[in-house]
């Protein structure tokens, strides 16, 4: 690696090919290079533990996983760096953990998309992570509250920052004409069964575009008898963004979630300035304003999605104002502009001097959970998250359809 003060650890495959999509027009501009550029950062990604020389990197890989494979990567090399940025908390938790046995380690700076479930939690909790990370950064009130109140993380070292679209590839094109057509993109938590009832024999073109970069959810569309006005496949990013410019109305269906699954969507769509109908999970509220840059409706409600949808097929004029206001507000708050500014500014308020405890006189290793008080804390909480696991009303529970 090179000797940037920082570090960007990514949970996928950094393709550096990727530059050249990008200055082609073909991709949108990725968020990771766009922070590594304003961090002065180095990236370590999936790839780059297949490009490690030798097989240990990459055996260490099919062994733990790359997750895991990335986390070890970060801690080893974590000695040389005063910053370290990880992606998702699937890589932090693992990489924290180990950061609790070293005296002097950098701050770690964390994306959290969904600390609720119990395989993060226990860890979480047990190993007292909240010591080592110095911000958790997650895109939903819910996941905020969630982590102030049962993860022991005191409310300064969560911070609840927009996700973004990068605004300058996703944009209106009135050199596209609009059919009368519909779209949907995406597959996290996505509820395509109730797209579809909602649209059947409706008439209007529906197209989904049933793909997505890191979600593990399979494609609900795939070996399913679909209506004849609907149609579902793969599609790369130009031909993503001419399906947006096509289209009267984006829909972003979701089953009940705490987290803002359907998010890129919905913010590629309202830079597209088209009008969007999303599911109003406990997890999707913090971004579309209600009549105003978008329309929610209940998660799963087949009829309530067929009227919005028939509301705005019928209203060409409310389609254009909600698209003007969503187009807006990305400008305003949601581009990849303003989200890596704000990571900036996170990154610079981190940087505090930390003491060398290597050097210091009688200095001791930090121990995993220091005190009496919080390991009982820890037990009990411990406790009481298998009891909420035994409850089939447990919260956000996954729906059983899924796999």
């Amino acid at each position: 690696m090179k000797t940037s003060p920082n570090l960007l650890l990514i949970g996928y495959n950094v393709d550096e090919g990727l530059f050249q999509e990008i200055e082609a027009g073909k991709h949108p501009r990725a968020d990771y290079f766009a922070l590594a550029q304003e961090l002065n950062a180095d990236i370590a990604s999936f790839a780059s533990i297949n490009n490690y020389p030798g097989i240990a990197a990459r055996a260490m890989a099919l062994l733990l996983g790359k997750r895991l494979a990335l986390a070890i990567a970060g801690f080893l090399e974590s000695r040389r760096y005063k910053l370290i940025f990880v992606s998702g908390e699937d890589i932090a938790i693992p990489l924290c953990a180990m950061l609790r046995l070293r005296r002097n380690r950098p701050e770690v700076i964390t994306i959290a998309h969904r600390l609720t479930p119990l395989k993060k939690r226990i860890p979480w909790i047990l190993l007292d992570l909240q010591q080592t990370i110095s911000k958790a950064v997650v895109y939903s009130k819910t996941q905020r509250e969630f982590a102030v109140s049962n993860l022991l993380l005191p409310e300064q070292k969560v911070i609840q920052i927009p996700f973004q679209a990068d605004h300058l590839f996703f944009k209106p094109n009135p050199a596209i004409a609009e059919k009368h057509q519909i779209c949907s993109a995406g597959l996290e938590w996505r509820d395509y069964p109730t797209l579809i009832e909602a649209v059947r024999n409706l008439d209007v073109s529906v197209k989904i575009a049933a793909a997505s970069l890191w979600s593990k959810h399979r494609d609900e569309t795939r070996r399913r008898r679909l209506p004849p006005n609907v149609e579902a496949r793969p599609y790369k990013y130009p031909e993503l963004r001419t399906l947006y410019a096509e289209s009267k109305i984006v829909v972003v269906p979701l089953y009940e979630t705490d987290f803002q699954a359907g998010i890129t969507t919905v913010l590629e769509a309202m830079a597209m300035a088209k009008p969007v109908i999303v599911s109003r999970t406990s997890g999707q509220t913090d971004t579309i304003v209600d009549g105003e840059t978008g329309i929610y409706v209940p998660p799963s409600d087949a009829v309530a999605l067929r009227q919005a949808i028939e509301y705005l097929l019928r209203n060409p004029q409310e389609r254009a104002r909600l698209g003007r206001n969503a187009r807006r507000a990305i400008e305003e708050q949601f581009s990849l502009d303003h989200f890596v500014a704000r990571i900036k500014a996170l990154a610079d308020g981190s940087r505090t001097p930390q003491p060398d405890l290597e050097q210091a006189e009688g200095a001791q290793i930090p121990q995993l959970n220091h005190s009496r008080a919080s390991i009982w804390s820890a037990l009990t909480q411990l406790r009481n998250l298998l009891m909420q696991r035994r409850s089939p009303q447990r919260h956000g529970a996954r729906p059983q359809s899924r796999p």
